[in-house]
């Protein structure tokens, strides 16, 4: 039990990511400071102030956060601009699930004490369980420029970076943490899975090798089985990943993999309830969308495939493979100019896409735009020469999701 006179003046509950699980487990962080402003000693408000705060700690320890929020509210009250109630009545509110109240408690915190990291840590940490990434990148950067040694901050920061397809800055991170913490097994995770998805793949299989190659855990078969997709052993992705299912059908992607591992192998009966049981674990599943969508789309499920795909473009805006299965779909229900252009955004970001360029010159045709057609055709025919003139390397025939050519059906 600690004594009144060493009550730490921050019980801070953490709701968001920590470092030991990625899940986003919750953990407990003491904090001690020292706020003079506040002592029992000062004038009367500060005596109620301090007598609410106390309370407010005390049921926060208990779990009776709504108590305890009445509680900071009134010593605030009594008190305004107390950092410690200020993060403490954050930190509440993250326990309640009210992330948007967290954040302006944390804030307000900052604007009293800017150089408490610990409270930057925790809005960093809201901003990233509410998906605001470049808002965690930002706070998390300040923790570790002021705490280099604070590989927990780090780590979340290189997931923020992830997140915000800046993998090579992400990776940079990873590996900053993997080196100081060779332990940090959630770390390694995450970094070999970013090598391969950022191709890195003689880098991933080394780091697979080293870390675990023998572990028989559900994110460890994952890892592994996502290795084998991209080195293109489909077979063997299958088996890790079945595991990986069978040790934990809830881990993250799981299924999304393996639906896609399955499609591969041409085992489409398989592929598609896997990738069905994804979305409808997480709707915002890119690869789960974007590969229903293209099988629908060849089932002739059109309006299916047009609502999947649409939702994988919200996710990846950009992704062009994807905005190549809605320009085909499009094309197909007659919508030209709507397919043109999805098809011009497809060739601005990749200029070499040869599919493309194919059905862009057919639809210029059809829509008598003689001269755009026939330019068209001349970046076919230069193309098909580059192709036919290049010795084909792991890149050639990648499918327009991961990089992967599916097999023909």
């Amino acid at each position: 039990m600690i004594r009144p006179g060493l009550l730490p003046n921050f019980y801070l509950r953490i709701n968001g990511p920590s470092v030991k699980k990625l899940s986003l487990l919750a953990t407990v962080l003491l904090i001690v400071l020292v706020n003079t402003s506040v002592h029992a000693q000062g004038k009367s408000p500060h005596r109620e102030s301090e007598a609410h705060f106390v309370r407010g700690f005390e049921l926060q320890k208990r779990g009776d956060l709504q108590s305890a929020r009445i509680e900071y509210e009134a010593a605030l009250k009594a008190s305004p601009g107390r950092a410690d109630a200020l993060a403490n009545l954050g930190s509440v509110f993250a326990g309640l699930g009210d992330y948007e109240q967290a954040i302006q408690c944390y804030r307000k915190a900052l604007v009293v004490s800017p150089k408490l990291q610990p409270v930057r840590y925790q809005l960093a940490a809201a901003y990233f369980r509410t998906e605001r990434f470049d808002l965690a990148r930002q706070e998390f950067q300040k923790v570790v420029a002021a705490q280099p040694t604070d590989h927990q901050a780090r780590q979340l920061l290189a997931i923020s970076f992830l997140k915000l397809n800046r993998l090579s800055e992400g990776i940079a991170a990873l590996e900053n943490v993997c080196n100081a913490q060779p332990q940090n097994l959630e770390a390694t995770y995450t970094l070999a899975s970013a090598y391969i998805s950022n191709q890195q793949l003689d880098k991933a299989e080394v780091l697979i090798g080293k870390s675990f190659s023998h572990q028989t855990s559900a994110e460890a078969c994952l890892i592994r089985g996502s290795y084998q997709i991209a080195v293109r052993n489909y077979s063997k992705a299958v088996e890790e990943l079945t595991r990986a299912k069978e040790l934990n059908p809830k881990l993250p992607s799981v299924r999304s993999q393996l639906g896609y591992a399955q499609l591969c192998t041409g085992n489409t009966r398989l592929a598609i309830p896997e990738l069905q049981a994804a979305l409808a674990d997480n709707p915002q599943d890119f690869n789960a969308n974007a590969c229903l969508g293209w099988l629908y789309q060849e089932d002739n499920r059109t309006d299916e495939a047009a609502a999947l795909l649409k939702r994988a473009l919200e996710i990846k805006p950009n992704d062009t493979g994807t905005l190549f299965q809605l320009a085909s779909l499009t094309h197909a229900q007659g919508k030209k100019e709507e397919a043109v252009r999805l098809l011009e955004r497809v060739v601005e970001q990749k200029p070499d896409y040869t599919p493309a360029h194919v059905l862009l010159a057919r639809l210029y045709f059809l829509l008598k735009r003689t001269a755009d057609a026939r330019k068209e055709r001349e970046i076919i025919e230069r193309l098909n020469l580059e192709e036919q003139n290049r010795q084909p390397t792991v890149a050639d025939g990648r499918d327009r999701y991961t990089g992967i050519r599916l097999p023909p059906r």
